[in-house]
């Protein structure tokens, strides 16, 4: 079984990759929906309490307050990560470890941070110029163009991971340009071959 890792920065088009592979009949594991289930889990919001004692109200999360906290301060960003990426990376394994499929494909953005990278077989990245993220997260989360830029910069740049990706995907088009690379790429079949170079659809 193949373990495809989809990742990219921040408003680059990872949902909208994984959502195509969707429609092929391709089974997408989402970390962010992992993320979300993590919300309802009441020992874990006790542990998210103990970083952020006033955005946990009565086993309530407010998730625009610890949003407006991490950008701000980096030990309380540090501390969150290291909490959730140890719980959804052991939720990704168990999926993994049973499912039945020939491959299978995991959107997982923070890759890096998450320790995962060793695990998948593939990596692909999704990539968009810097003026088109800002826009997709200020339209998406609602925010200002500099908490936008703000959010970018807190994550590693594209071009750490495109150096590790195995496939590179251009999404500065709209969603049926977009298909028709991914498509490519299914066709290509870049998973069952051997040298493992990196493939680039960028246009």
């Amino acid at each position: 079984m193949k373990k495809i890792a989809i990742t990219g920065v921040i408003g680059s088009g990872k949902s909208a990759v994984s959502s195509i592979l969707e429609k092929y009949g391709k089974y997408v594991i989402y970390t962010d929906k992992i993320n979300k289930s993590l919300l309802c889990d009441a020992n874990y919001i006790a542990k998210l309490a103990k970083i952020f004692p006033k955005a946990v109200k009565d086993g309530t999360v407010n998730k625009s307050l610890i949003r407006r906290q991490i950008l701000h301060n980096n030990a309380k960003r540090l501390a969150l990560n290291e909490l959730s990426h140890k719980e959804i990376k052991q939720r990704v394994e168990k999926i993994i470890d049973n499912f039945n499929g020939e491959e299978i494909f995991c959107e997982i953005p923070l890759i890096v941070e998450s320790g995962m990278t060793e695990y998948f077989d593939e990596i692909w990245c999704v990539v968009s110029d810097r003026h088109i993220r800002i826009q997709r997260i200020m339209f998406r989360d609602d925010v200002s163009s500099c908490d936008a830029s703000r959010i970018i910069d807190l994550q590693k740049t594209e071009e750490q991971l495109i150096e590790m990706a195995n496939v590179v995907i251009e999404n500065n088009g709209n969603l049926k340009e977009l298909e028709e690379k991914v498509k490519k790429i299914l066709a290509d079949n870049l998973t069952n071959k051997a040298d493992k170079q990196k493939l680039y659809v960028m246009a």
